[in-house]
C-alpha cells in the first residue's frame, strides 16, 4: 500500500495527476461492484424460507433455509415464506356420519409451512406472494373435506367413544393432503361432538342411568345382607335366652347344633350369592368385551376402507399428473422435433415438386422442340417428295413412252455408277495385287485394267437384267458381236493299257 501511494505522489510530483485520476475511478467502482454484489447476497432467517425463482437450473424455485445464496440480477428474484404457525378454526356442522346421522364436531386446527425439503418446493410453487388470510382459507377448505371424509367412515358410537382414534385418523388425512400445499400439520384440538338428533346425549343418559341403577342395586343388597344379619342375630340371642332356661346340657347342645345350622345357611347363602353376583359380573364383563370387539373391528375395517378411498384418490391423481407430465413432453417434442421434421419434408417435397414440375416442363419444351423439328423435316420430305413426284409426272407426260422414260432414268443414274466404279478400282491396293499370267496374249500389267473393268457387270448386262435396252450409241455388249470361233482342244492319243 505504501508502495503504491508513494507512486502516486511521485506521478502527482511529475505532474500526471491522470493516474491517480485512473486509480480513483477504478477504486470506486470495485467498491460499487462489491457493494452491489454483497447486496445480492440473500441471507435467511431461521423462522423463513427463502424462495429464489427465475433461472434457478433446479426447477421451478430454489428454497433455502437458515442459510445463504446469491440471487443473480436480471435472470433471477427472491420472496420469503414466513414459518410462524397460524390457527385455524374449524366449524364443521352437518357432517354425516356412516349412519346418515348429522353431526357438528368444532375443532381448532393448528398449521404452518413446512420445512422439509420436498413439501418447501410445494410451498414455493402454490403458497408464494400470498397472504396469511389466503394460505389459511386454502387450508380451511382442505380440512373441512378431510374432516368430512373421515366422519362419513365411522360411527357416533365411535367418535364419542374412542375419540383418540378418530383424532389419529383425522391428523392422517388432513397431514397428507395439506402437504400437497406445502403446509405442516401441527395440532388438531376437537372441542366438542354434537349430533342434531340428540343421540350422543341420549348415549351420556343411558350410561349415566345403568350407573345408577347399578348402585341402586348394589345399596339394596348391601341393606338386605345388613338386615338379615341383624334379625339373625336377635334370634340367636332370644334361642340362647330360651335354651339357657332350660337344662344345660340339652340348651347348650341344642344351642350348638342351633348355631351351627345357622351358620351352615348363612354361610350357603353368602356363598350362593357370591357366585351370582360373580356370574353377573362375569356376564356383564363378556358382553362389554365383545362389543368393544366388535366396534374395534367395525373401526379397523372402516379405516381400512378410508385409507384404500385415499390410497385409490392418490393413485388417480398420480395418475392423472403423469398423463399431464406426457402431454406436456409430448407437445414439447411435437413442437421441438415433429413440427420441424414436418416443416423440413414440406419443404423436400416442395423442392422436389418444383424439380419435377421443372423436369416436366424442359421435357414437354423439348418434345415440342422435337415435334416441330420432325414436322418440319416431315414436310420437307414432304415437299422434296412432292416435287420428285411431279418431276417424274412430267417427265413421264414428256416421254414417249415407258422405254425412252427408264433410258432417261438410267443415263441419269450412269454418273453415280461410273463414280462408285472408280472408287471401288481407286481403293484397290495396286502395290499389293499379285497377276498370274497364264501366257496367253493378255499382255502382262498393261491388260491389267482391262481384265478388271471386264470382271464388273457391264451396264448393257444390268440394263437387261431390269428388261431394258441401252441406245446403240451407249455401245453394244460382246454378245452382240459375231461370235468367234473357240479352238478345239487336242486330245491325246489313247494309249494301250496293259
Amino acid at each position: 500500500m505504501s508502495s503504491i501511494i508513494t507512486s502516486t505522489v511521485l506521478a502527482a510530483g511529475d505532474g500526471v495527476p491522470t493516474a491517480v485520476i485512473l486509480l480513483i475511478i477504478l477504486a470506486v467502482v470495485v467498491i460499487g461492484v462489491v457493494m452491489f454484489f454483497a447486496q445480492r447476497y440473500k441471507r435467511c432467517p431461521s423462522n423463513r424460507i427463502l424462495v429464489i425463482y427465475g433461472k434457478t437450473g433446479s426447477g421451478a424455485a430454489k428454497c433455502v433455509h437458515g442459510g445463504a445464496a446469491f440471487v443473480w440480477p436480471l435472470i433471477q428474484a427472491y420472496d420469503y415464506l414466513e414459518l410462524e404457525p397460524f390457527v385455524v378454526p374449524i366449524d364443521l356442522t352437518n357432517a354425516l356420519s356412516q349412519e346418515n346421522i348429522r353431526v357438528t364436531v368444532p375443532t381448532t386446527v393448528t398449521a404452518a409451512i413446512s420445512n422439509q425439503a420436498g413439501i418447501m418446493q410445494n410451498a414455493a410453487v402454490r403458497l408464494l406472494a400470498l397472504s396469511r388470510g389466503q394460505i389459511q382459507a386454502q387450508a380451511q377448505d382442505i380440512i373441512l373435506g378431510q374432516m368430512r371424509a373421515v366422519i362419513a367412515t365411522m360411527k357416533i358410537e365411535e367418535i364419542n367413544r374412542d375419540r383418540q382414534a378418530f383424532l389419529g385418523k383425522v391428523n392422517e388425512a388432513v397431514s397428507m393432503e395439506l402437504e400437497k400445499i406445502g403446509l405442516y400439520l401441527i395440532n388438531v384440538n376437537i372441542r366438542d361432538i354434537e349430533d342434531e338428533s340428540g343421540y350422543i346425549t341420549a348415549l351420556g343418559r343411558k350410561a349415566a342411568a345403568e350407573a345408577i341403577n347399578q348402585a341402586n342395586i348394589d345399596v339394596a343388597e348391601q341393606e338386605k345382607s345388613g338386615q338379615t344379619g341383624v334379625a339373625e342375630r336377635q334370634r340367636d340371642t332370644r334361642v340362647a335366652v330360651a335354651d339357657a332356661n332350660a337344662t344345660a346340657d340339652i340348651g347348650e347342645a341344642g344351642a350348638d347344633r342351633s348355631r351351627r345350622q345357622q351358620v351352615a345357611a348363612l354361610e350357603a347363602e353368602a356363598v350362593s350369592a357370591e357366585t351370582e353376583a360373580d356370574a353377573k359380573k362375569a356376564e356383564y364383563r363378556a358382553n362389554q368385551n365383545v362389543a368393544e370387539q366388535q366396534a374395534r373391528n367395525r373401526a379397523e375395517s372402516a379405516a381400512r376402507k378410508a385409507d384404500g378411498a385415499i390410497r385409490v384418490a392418490q393413485e388417480e391423481a398420480e395418475k392423472a399428473a403423469e398423463e399431464a407430465r406426457a402431454q406436456r413432453e409430448e407437445a414439447r417434442l411435437n413442437a421441438e422435433i415433429v413440427v420441424p421434421a414436418n416443416a423440413q419434408r414440406e419443404k423436400v417435397v416442395i423442392a422436389a415438386d418444383a424439380q419435377k414440375q421443372q423436369a416436366i416442363r424442359i421435357a414437354e419444351g423439348q418434345a415440342e422442340a422435337m415435334l416441330a423439328k420432325m414436322t418440319a423435316e416431315a414436310k420437307g420430305i414432304q415437299a422434296i417428295l412432292d416435287g420428285k413426284a411431279q418431276g417424274y409426272a412430267n417427265l413421264v407426260s414428256s416421254c414417249q413412252g415407258a422405254q425412252q422414260l427408264a433410258s432417261l432414268l438410267i443415263v441419269e443414274k450412269l454418273t453415280d455408277v461410273a463414280d462408285i466404279q472408280a472408287k471401288a478400282i481407286q481403293s484397290l491396293p495396286i502395290e499389293k495385287i499379285i497377276v498370274w499370267d497364264g501366257g496367253g496374249d493378255s499382255q502382262g500389267m498393261s491388260g491389267l485394267g482391262q481384265r478388271l473393268m471386264g470382271a464388273l457387270p457391264p451396264m448393257h448386262e444390268l440394263a437387261r437384267q431390269v428388261g431394258l435396252d441401252l441406245p446403240e450409241y451407249l455401245g453394244k455388249t460382246a454378245s452382240d458381236a459375231p461370235a468367234k470361233t473357240k479352238p478345239q482342244p487336242k486330245k491325246a492319243p489313247e494309249t494301250d493299257q496293259k
